[in-house]
């Protein structure tokens, strides 16, 4: 960055600038007395969470507090921000909605599930590497071809799972 301004400093002024109060995520112990809240990124068409109800009740029983969220053009976003920074743990499949990490408190977490298509290079790129610059956990998650929506589609020898960089070449 010019100047010597980092990531770090660019999150510090969206937190001034949406009056973001929290600014360390809890410890995440078992027997700690405050649960920790996960914010669930949904998406309602492209790169959706089939299973978004399963992933929910499993972090129930692990003992977070699950927010699920979508933002779009109508969201407040100084609503949003806050919801984000109340949160320990941010989850969603790679996309724009993973960008609210910004809003996160320092040592909360990052979950990003990487779709398949061979972009895990560019996944880690734009969330991967700034979570670090931010003091965000970074965690990924990679579909298998047999978890993905694209299965009810296509068989697993079609190039879609074989060779997914050639079926983008393809449009």
């Amino acid at each position: 960055f010019p100047n010597g301004l980092s990531m770090n400093h660019f999150r510090q002024f969206l937190r001034s600038t949406y009056s973001l109060k929290r600014t360390r995520a809890i410890k995440l112990r078992k027997g700690a007395g405050q649960k920790p809240r996960l914010m669930l990124i949904s998406r309602g068409r492209t790169r959706k969470l089939t299973n978004e109800g399963e992933i929910t009740r499993m972090a129930r029983k692990l003992g977070y507090e699950v927010i699920v969220a979508e933002a779009g053009l109508s969201t407040n976003l100084t609503s949003f921000a806050q919801l984000v920074n109340s949160c320990d743990v941010l989850m969603g499949v790679h996309g724009a909605g993973l960008t609210n990490m910004v809003f996160l408190p320092d040592n909360a977490i990052l979950v990003q599930i990487i779709p398949l298509g061979g972009i895990d290079g560019l996944a880690r790129v734009d969330f991967g590497i700034p979570s670090k610059d931010m003091n965000i956990r970074y965690l990924e998650y990679k579909i298998e071809a047999t978890e993905s929506s694209l299965i009810e589609q296509y068989p697993l020898d079609h190039a879609v799972f074989r060779d997914p960089s050639s079926f983008h070449k393809q449009g």
